[in-house]
């Protein structure tokens, strides 16, 4: 609780400054003198640069509510098509909410549970149809939404991979029952 907290202070304050070197920059171009004009261009640098490192951030796994991951769990059979015939290493993050989200942000879950594996649409599979976590399921059975984060990586960086994930979605206090990256490859 303490870490979103803390995250939430920092991302509060990378925006004020940015929106701080938005306004310098406009006196700048409109011709009114601005005291250390280098200065504030390189905060807006450094603010553009923070911009550009979260959307890449942000882009960085697949997305599934548990409806379209099992929908595209088995796609075409015969033609081996569907996450089953795609497996691969990373990490996930299973979001549990009350109610289905309609904006594009992680904010709200009331649960939520970090992972790693060798297969890991496998893995999420298994956990939303009790062979896994039995909270996961749990709340599967019970209709919660669930919303579903792959992080494709390489087994070598699974373990730092989870333990940044549970460190960022504060899973300790949830389902995670360690600090992660415990698995030796």
């Amino acid at each position: 609780m303490r870490n979103r907290m803390i995250r939430r202070v920092l991302r509060m304050l990378f925006l004020l400054a940015g929106m701080a070197c938005v306004f310098v920059c406009c006196r700048m171009v409109s011709g009114k003198p601005v005291e250390y004009p280098q200065i504030w261009i390189a905060g807006l640098i450094l603010f553009l640069l923070w911009i550009v490192i979260q959307l890449s951030r942000m882009n960085a796994c697949e997305r599934y509510t548990m409806k379209q991951f099992e929908d595209r769990w088995i796609i075409d059979r015969n033609a081996k098509k569907g996450l089953m015939y795609q497996d691969k290493p990373g990490c996930y993050v299973i979001l549990i909410y009350r109610h289905p989200r309609f904006l594009p942000i992680t904010a709200g879950y009331t649960n939520v549970y970090v992972g790693q594996s060798l297969g890991v649409y496998h893995r999420i599979h298994n956990h939303l149809n009790r062979k896994g976590n039995g909270d996961v399921y749990a709340d599967a059975r019970d209709g919660k939404h669930i919303e579903i984060e792959v992080y494709p990586c390489r087994k070598e960086q699974m373990n730092d991979l989870e333990i940044r994930l549970i460190r960022k979605y504060d899973a300790e206090e949830y389902y995670n029952r360690t600090a992660g990256g415990g698995t030796r490859r």
